[in-house]
């Protein structure tokens, strides 16, 4: 409702209206409700000249999703809770927004010395876990489409991901723990990148500690890389339009889709559904 009150609305179906028929009032509504900062406003809401299916939106907005997500927050409320984790096996981990900022911008870094930069593509085949969301910040840091890859995943859906995706850098888990079992994700991971030519590095995440393959040259261990980053890189900024995000159907009637998502029009959207359609 203070959304509805902002627009003058007096009720639902008033609001749906104008976000159809004048979706800039709606959208710029939205931003200033929510409080989402961008670099640069935009010019043009939406933009349909190729068909509605082929829509862009936000045009000429610059801005960079991890600081919106992430860094604006370690400046506004530092020391409160940012992510909290209860794993499997009973520990309890907690990152501060200031120590979250500071993960994501030193693996963006480390990234970032492996050849990443903005277009290029990123696997994240991790356990849900914090360092899951730190390898989905570090990458919208530098501009690079991240690839989500579910954990449970045996090699070839892995590998059929990464193809397709033409993956650059894979980061994953030495293992994890499932229902009480451990598994070995690392030899899962290898396994997969074995047919995969693009894949040229792997950032290693030490989640049990327990020994896994590791090729001298191509494989990294995710805190030696990290600790070694100063922590002061800048979020890269970057049109509104900028691939953030490829996320695949399951794959169980056929092959894999990707659907693209965007920096711009994932921030605003998924910022909306969170806040208004409970």
């Amino acid at each position: 409702m203070r959304l509805a009150r902002s627009l003058g609305c007096a009720d639902y179906h008033e609001l749906h209206r104008v976000s159809i028929e004048e979706p800039d009032r709606f959208w710029r509504a939205v931003r200033a409700d929510l409080g989402i900062p961008l670099a640069a406003d935009w010019a043009e809401v939406v933009e349909t000249s190729r068909g509605i299916e082929w829509a862009t939106w936000f045009r000429g907005a610059r801005l960079n999703l991890a600081d919106a997500c992430v860094h604006r927050w370690a400046a506004e409320r530092p020391d409160d809770d940012a992510a909290v984790w209860q794993s499997e096996d009973g520990n309890r981990t907690a990152f501060t927004w200031r120590e979250l900022s500071r993960e994501v911008t030193r693996l963006a870094e480390a990234l970032a010395g492996l050849g990443v930069g903005e277009g290029d593509t990123v696997g994240i085949f991790l356990p849900m876990s914090p360092e899951a969301a730190i390898a989905s910040h570090a990458c919208a840091h530098l501009g690079a489409i991240q690839v989500p890859i579910f954990s449970g995943f045996a090699a070839p859906a892995i590998a059929a991901r990464l193809a397709d995706a033409r993956a650059k850098v894979l980061v994953t888990a030495d293992g994890s723990l499932r229902r009480g079992a451990a598994i070995p994700m690392k030899e899962v991971a290898d396994e997969a990148i074995a047919s995969v030519p693009t894949v040229e590095h792997v950032v290693v995440w030490r989640r049990l500690d327990v020994d896994a393959p590791m090729t001298h040259g191509r494989d990294h261990d995710w805190h030696a890389l990290v600790d070694a980053q100063p922590g002061t890189l800048p979020p890269a900024e970057v049109e509104s339009e900028t691939p953030y995000l490829l996320a695949y159907t399951s794959g169980t009637t056929g092959r894999p889709k990707g659907a693209r998502h965007v920096q711009g029009g994932f921030l605003l959207s998924i910022a909306r559904e969170a806040a208004y359609q409970a």
